[in-house]
């Protein structure tokens, strides 16, 4: 069996067991018998069982928009024109199907389903085509509100978006320098600076509602239905749960938002 990832707006796509096919301005990932597996566990702050759904491997031949197709290991150029053999050309954000912004950075929704933080990194990981690719990372409130806008409004209080922000066990292997409840405000902002972004970065902006609260390590874009102003904000999650339910009988999926530099 034969599937296709969606990565950007179709038009029209051609099947290929193990490569990405493009037509029409459209990027399929074709795989064959790769199907998405495992259920969705609910929780709402705990380590669970882990989603056996993470995205197949980027790889095999490219056909580029000319039509020619490209050596082993190439990757898609932004002209249309198959890669050379261990090519690593960077493809136009428009032909991914993302939005990119003033200051070059692409961003591209590649959700298909849910996922748990893992299998969206490893999405995102995909799709870097010889760019850094990771989960988006939050600068400034402006960037919210443009991923916001662009990516997360038609899915409020249906979905949330996981952030490439983590808590690390490598650095904090006590998931207690990660959280903290019901503490003061310089505790609170203790706990929040453990947290550092997969580029290195260390905003703390965008917390709401006094987290980070759970033992967990990894953070999403979340809507809380319940906090009036502030019901989108950085919230912690657990890692390998693909749904949450923030609210009683109300579970929310996952979605993908890569960043590409």
């Amino acid at each position: 069996m034969t599937t296709l990832r969606r990565l950007g707006n179709t038009c029209g796509a051609i099947g290929v067991a193990s490569a990405l096919v493009v037509s029409c301005g459209a990027a399929f990932h074709a795989r064959v018998d790769d199907a998405e597996g495992g259920a969705s566990s609910v929780d709402g702050g705990r380590e669970g069982e882990a989603s056996s759904g993470a995205p197949a491997a980027l790889g095999g031949a490219a056909l580029g928009g000319s039509g020619e197709l490209a050596g082993a290991g190439g990757d898609l150029a932004g002209s249309g024109a198959g890669a050379g053999s261990g090519g690593a050309a960077e493809p136009a954000c428009s032909l991914l199907g993302g939005v990119e912004r003033a200051d070059g950075h692409c961003y591209v929704d590649v959700t298909v389903g849910t996922a748990n933080q893992p299998a969206a990194q490893a999405a995102c990981a995909e799709l870097a085509l010889g760019r850094s690719a990771y989960l988006v990372v939050l600068n400034t409130q402006e960037e919210q509100d443009f991923i916001l806008e662009t990516f997360m409004l038609p899915f409020q209080n249906i979905s949330d978006a996981w952030l490439g922000l983590t808590c690390s066990a490598q650095t904090h292997p006590e998931t207690s320098d990660c959280h903290c409840q019901n503490c003061s405000v310089q505790d609170l902002e203790q706990k929040q600076a453990a947290w550092t972004w997969v580029d290195g970065s260390r905003e703390s902006f965008g917390w709401v509602n006094g987290n980070p609260n759970a033992p967990v390590r990894c953070a999403a874009l979340g809507y809380n239905p319940s906090t009036g102003v502030e019901a989108w904000g950085w919230v912690d999650r657990a890692c390998n749960l693909d749904q949450v339910t923030p609210v009683p009988d109300n579970p929310h999926t996952y979605r993908t938002i890569c960043e590409l530099e």
